[in-house]
């Protein structure tokens, strides 16, 4: 089974070291940054699971790690010292899948680690599913589209005109969708081709 892969960054080396330790006899793969930057690049490289951000680090902070962060599909975590409910409620508002207050006692936030886990998976397929039912609706209107072309130009019904459009995929042993996609290619063309034809036959008129 693949460890679960933590980032954890803190510009505080002593918290690195003991929190890192901790997850470490947990069970998980742990790396360190010790800076909102250091962090971005070390998820650029080989993204993680989860990273684990202390809110107030110099340079590039962690809510501003963790926006950067969200844009390549990580969730995060902050840490803080700071567990006022403005502190937190501003926090959850950035998008985190938590917040952990120091200092920190590993057994106690592994649970808050394990929920954010779990939440990320939920959002990360609900996104799959949407994304893969956008992708069967945009098929669904090319095929449409073409079927109802492949009707009036050979006056059959659609049962007929989609069986037609079937056969000439399996012949190029492709997907109906893109021999739809390439036929609605190739009309738009056509038709730009004949608006170009006819400007330039105004033109010379």
């Amino acid at each position: 089974m693949t460890q679960t892969r933590l980032l954890i960054a803190d510009d505080d080396g002593i918290i690195l070291a003991i929190f890192g330790k901790g997850l470490r006899n947990a069970g998980y793969e742990v790396i360190e940054a010790d800076s909102g930057e250091a962090a971005l690049k070390m998820v650029a490289e080989k993204p993680v699971d989860l990273a684990i951000l202390d809110v107030n680090m110099p340079g590039i902070s962690g809510i501003d790690a963790a926006c950067k962060m969200r844009e390549l599909g990580i969730p995060v975590v902050f840490l803080s010292a700071y567990d006022g409910s403005e502190m937190v409620e501003a926090a959850l508002a950035k998008g985190a899948q938590g917040y952990i207050v120091k200092p920190i006692d590993v057994a106690k936030v592994i649970p808050t680690i394990e929920a954010a886990l779990e939440r990320a998976g939920d959002l990360k397929a609900s996104r799959e599913a949407e994304s893969r039912l956008n992708c069967a609706l945009d098929t669904g209107k090319v095929v449409n589209v073409v079927v109802g072309m492949i009707m009036e130009r050979y006056c059959v019904n659609q049962l007929e005109a989609f069986e037609l459009l079937r056969q000439n995929a399996r012949s190029k042993r492709c997907k109906v969708r893109e021999v739809a996609t390439d036929m609605i290619d190739a009309l738009e063309l056509l038709n730009q081709l004949t608006q170009s034809r006819s400007s330039a036959d105004k033109r010379r008129r």
